[in-house]
């Protein structure tokens, strides 16, 4: 579909603004960056429709280094949530407070799927390969050098991708295609049939090119609505950002757990270290301390390194569960370890947790408690604990036994 709005004067701005786009297009082959921008930042504030019922999700600033790293900021009821990210690999700043982790807000998702991947083509190496229509606009059609299956299919004009298919499937489709021009800027409005979910896209022509100022998801449940405002393409926040250091943190997290699988714990240590030197606020490292100092069956190190962690996350349930049972182990502080351990299971009633709560209870002559939290552990246990569970079940069955003699 094309729309333009009729009136002298929006028809001139259009044709002014049109001829400016298209000026280099019939002159050349390479395909034209619609979006120029390595980093940038905007305000953002996001609603989700459900029906009749609309709520806000969001409303913040989002801030981005093409193409991996991203900040998002927002206001809670406990203060400024800063999310920061690199990759998959993110950090939670909240309060004082620091998470790190593998996960994606919703928001960068979002950004990445419906904005970062129709630039992502500009990445790869193309060929010219003629021009056509599609919906009556006048394309310029690209084939992928490395891949000869991909093609692509550009706006003459704007240089945004109208078509992508690889072979015979097709990666992404423009529904319907309208710009309008308004006040001298033009609006371009597209509805993209893409995965996860069809989504339309608002975007205005400025001094800093093409900008994205709403964006519309709709699934079968809801439709997000995220609108985006006061662009800045000025302020590099990168290098002051803790984002600077995320890809080596995430270099270093994956390598531990390539080691700790591998059961290098004192390679594992030493990667540990590195990590908190880079960030000492990442308090879980502590934890994989922890694990590494069991693996070298370094009782005081996993006891020093799980306590680490409870004065920073008291309601920590796997490092509850854990100090406890390294207690129970060895029969010392047994009642210090039984409080922990009911606290793990009223935090969560896991299998491990409950068996570690019900040995303990067989340790101080509970056994009728122990025995129902150690049957109700084997309910839910996954295979490879199942024969410990089952050894202390035993026990305390045997202890059962010799009462009633």
């Amino acid at each position: 579909m094309r729309a333009l709005r009729r009136g002298g004067y929006q028809i001139a701005c259009l044709t002014v603004l049109l001829g400016l786009l298209s000026g280099l297009s019939f002159a050349q082959a390479e395909p034209l960056k619609w979006f120029n921008h390595s980093y940038g930042g905007a305000e953002v504030v996001a609603h989700s429709l459900i029906g009749e019922e609309e709520q806000l999700l969001f409303d913040g600033f989002l801030r981005f280094y093409y193409p991996d790293k991203f900040q998002i900021a927002y206001g809670s009821p406990s203060g400024v949530v800063t999310i920061t990210s690199h990759d998959d690999f993110l950090e939670i700043q909240a309060g004082g407070e620091y998470q790190y982790g593998y996960d994606k807000h919703w928001l960068v998702n979002y950004f990445q799927t419906y904005i970062f991947r129709l630039l992502e083509f500009l990445e790869r190496p193309l060929e010219f390969s003629g021009t056509t229509q599609i919906a009556d606009r006048d394309v310029f059609r690209y084939v992928d050098q490395e891949n000869p299956d991909l093609m692509y299919w550009l706006d003459q004009n704007t240089g945004v991708p109208l078509l992508i298919r690889e072979g015979k499937e097709t990666v992404l489709t423009v529904e319907s295609y309208s710009i309008t021009a308004s006040s001298g800027e033009l609006h371009l409005e597209l509805a993209l049939f893409t995965q996860p979910h069809p989504a339309r896209l608002t975007l205005v022509y400025g001094e800093g090119g093409w900008v994205l100022t709403r964006l519309e998801v709709s699934d079968p449940a809801e439709q997000i609505v995220v609108e985006f405002s006061q662009w800045n393409f000025e302020f590099d926040w990168v290098p002051s950002s803790s984002a600077r250091i995320l890809g080596d943190l995430k270099e270093l997290n994956d390598r531990f757990f390539r080691e700790f699988q591998e059961q290098q714990w004192g390679e594992s240590l030493r990667t540990c270290q590195e990590m908190l030197a880079l960030a000492p606020q990442f308090w879980q490292v502590y934890l994989y301390q922890a694990f590494a100092y069991e693996g070298l069956g370094n009782f005081l190190g996993a006891v020093e390194n799980y306590q680490q962690v409870l004065m920073r996350e008291p309601q920590n349930a796997l490092a509850l569960n854990n100090l406890a049972y390294h207690y129970l182990l060895r029969e010392v502080q047994i009642y210090q370890a039984l409080e922990l351990a009911e606290h793990a299971v009223a935090l969560d009633r896991k299998s491990a947790y409950l068996d570690t709560l019900g040995y303990g209870y067989y340790l101080v002559g509970r056994f009728v408690e122990s025995k129902l939290l150690l049957e109700e552990a084997l309910e839910g246990a996954e295979p490879e604990a199942v024969e410990e569970i089952t050894a202390h079940l035993d026990l305390v069955l045997q202890a059962l036994e010799k009462e009633q003699d």
